[in-house]
């Protein structure tokens, strides 16, 4: 028990009500949210205005990884400092998400989604408890149909991906795949019948003060990094898509990131701003029946703050995508092939060196930290921020039975630019395999099919690492919603 004393008496608090107090100012707003529809609920509903619905999804990952961090930060084999290098080990993951849908004269929703997912190592120290956290990983409001049906708008943590994923794709990086939400205001105009530009505003926080129990995730964290690095993100961006033409659909965003507020995890030291802007295009036309395409474009400016021993310095980056695809649907097993390169220009030095000196060319990935293919590679890039990259590839996929489909993508991969002590650019060999299959199809007891997925990687290193053994990723998944 403790006793908290005040200018007119003593009052007794337990750890339970601490708890509690702390838990309602964090949730206040979705209480608030909550009182306000519930006031005017039965109401609406009695109208005929107000739907609701709700639901569950679980995913559940079982994976095995031999070698996994070898490569990181640009270490070879031999002076990597990491405590896994080199060891084998394997875990299962189990995420539930409960969610909730409130529509009001279709035109007005209310959205939430609660998040948890537990960890347990086979061969490893880092267990995660059961129950130990609840968070919020959705939660907003939109609006549509507004200004005679020319804008919609959602505010509130939400996903977001756009395009392939290059640019936005991730607002939560430090905790891998537990979670992807951005906290954001996003409104989507149209601009006539066949485009739209979207305006987003993004405020990342390194940690949830929403979540109950494992509060200190570190959200924004670089991985490699012990104890994050308490960085908060900013950014503006325009994203308009053009789908006049179906055989040429095209989009053209801009980007403005914010790094400012970035501080090392253990020393609260303040790392040299970041701020820059992304100008980008992306096409994919549809070149014959047979035949498709993509290319995307998108150059970056900026730049970084001064140090104790640098003054400031500029940011000049580019990144790169080509690729077509030969697809025959009407054939039994409906077989395609894909080929493309994707480049990243890199730099000599790493990104956050206070010491580091220059214009730094190496490509900031913005919210795409991670690699979106490959478990391996994203382990093998400093911090898991993926950089200066050469990937020529190729893959090729079939559906031998509806619902049944095998893929297999593999190609060298290259740094742009020598940056470490090995004097050598060849990252080596990439080989992944996929199976993605349903368990069981749609039911009227749960929503769409049971979905399962194998994967299999494997990454011969080359001589940029040094003498790097070869890494392997396992993973066998399931995803079930209700």
């Amino acid at each position: 028990m403790m006793i908290v004393t005040t200018g007119k008496r003593n009052i007794p608090f337990s750890n339970e009500w601490i708890r509690l107090a702390v838990f309602a100012r964090r949730w206040r707003l979705l209480a608030a949210l909550l009182i306000a529809v519930s006031a005017s609920a039965p109401r609406a509903a009695a109208e005929g205005r107000l739907t609701t619905d709700a639901g569950i999804d679980w995913r559940y990952y079982d994976v095995v990884f031999d070698n996994p961090v070898t490569y990181q930060a640009n270490r070879s084999s031999q002076n990597a400092t990491d405590t896994q290098r080199g060891t084998y080990y394997q875990y299962f993951r189990l995420r539930t998400r409960p969610w909730g849908l409130l529509t009001l004269d279709e035109r007005y929703d209310l959205y939430a989604r609660l998040g948890h997912e537990f960890r347990v190592y086979d061969n490893n120290k880092q267990n995660y408890r059961f129950p130990d956290e609840l968070f919020i990983d959705s939660l907003y409001v939109e609006f549509r149909e507004l200004l005679d049906d020319r804008l919609s708008l959602r505010v509130g943590r939400q996903d977001m991906r756009y395009g392939a994923g290059r640019m936005i794709r991730d607002g939560t990086p430090g905790d891998v795949t537990r979670s992807y939400f951005f906290d954001a205001i996003k409104g989507q105009i149209k601009v006539d019948e066949t485009s739209t530009l979207d305006l987003i505003g993004i405020w990342q926080r390194p940690v949830d003060h929403w979540t109950l129990g494992n509060e200190r995730v570190d959200l924004t964290r670089y991985a490699s990094r012990k104890g994050g690095n308490d960085l908060t993100e900013r950014a503006l961006a325009a994203y308009y898509s053009n789908r006049a033409q179906q055989e040429f659909p095209y989009d053209l965003y801009y980007i403005y990131k914010d790094e400012s507020r970035w501080f090392a995890g253990n020393s609260g030291t303040r790392i040299p701003e970041r701020r820059y802007h992304t100008l980008g295009a992306r096409i994919v036309p549809r070149l014959t029946e047979h035949w498709s395409a993509e290319a995307e474009v998108a150059g970056q400016i900026g730049t970084i703050g001064s140090s104790a021993t640098v003054g400031e310095r500029d940011i000049l980056a580019w990144l790169a995508y080509g690729g077509a695809t030969y697809r025959r649907n009407e054939w039994r097993w409906k077989p395609y092939v894909t080929t493309a390169v994707l480049v990243m220009s890199g730099d000599d030095e790493r990104f956050d060196d206070p010491n580091a000196r220059g214009t730094d060319t190496g490509w900031n990935p913005i919210f795409a930290r991670s690699i979106w293919s490959s478990d391996i590679l994203t382990a093998g890039y400093a911090c898991y921020r993926v950089s200066n990259w050469v990937y020529p590839h190729a893959e090729a996929g079939i559906t031998p039975v509806d619902d049944h489909t095998f893929n297999l993508q593999a190609g060298p991969n290259y740094a742009y630019t020598s940056d470490n002590a090995n004097d050598d650019t060849y990252r080596g060999f990439l080989v992944i395999g996929r199976y993605l299959f349903n368990v069981l199809k749609d039911s009227k007891t749960w929503r769409g099919p049971v979905r399962g997925a194998f994967k299999a990687e494997m990454l011969r290193a080359g001589d940029y690492y040094g003498a790097a053994e070869a890494a392997y990723y396992l993973r066998f998944e399931l995803y079930f919603n209700l």
